[in-house]
């Protein structure tokens, strides 16, 4: 299980140009699940994310202690092989159907610590983001 974590001052999801969600202050995160992820890497990763210190001027708060956001959205591209050649295998991808299931887990284990925003699994989504510093973090359980 593979997380792209950015700090945003706003973030949103479109499909079709229609909004579908949108956050203020957070993480916009994009998650994607791998063929040997299991419940226990969910919750691990759930808790590393809502935990991870990204804010306040010496990176010493949470989301929760901004009270901050998160959108969560769906990237099976995010496990792919890149170490050979230039187009990028994704064999370790959890299949559609799973990947799914653990998405929806993953929003409401998320929901345990913060709210938390969806994309629309399995859909062509627009995302916009507005970093804040940059700060990006890749997460790996």
């Amino acid at each position: 299980m593979k997380a792209v974590l950015q700090r945003v001052k706003r973030s949103s999801v479109s499909v079709n140009s229609e909004l579908i969600n949108e956050i203020n202050e957070g993480l916009n995160v994009l998650i994607g699940f791998e063929k040997n992820d299991d419940e226990e890497k969910l919750k691990k990763m759930a808790k590393k994310i809502a935990s991870m210190r990204l804010f306040g001027d010496r990176f010493d708060k949470n989301v929760t202690d901004i009270n901050g956001e998160i959108l969560l959205i769906p990237n099976f591209t995010i496990p792919a092989i890149t170490k050979k050649g230039t187009r990028p295998n994704f064999q370790n991808s959890m299949p559609p159907i799973d990947a799914k299931e653990f998405y929806d887990k993953m929003v409401k284990e998320l929901n345990v610590y913060v709210t938390t925003k969806k994309g629309v699994f399995g859909a062509m989504m627009e995302v916009e983001i507005i970093n804040d510093g940059p700060v990006t973090i890749i997460l790996e359980v």
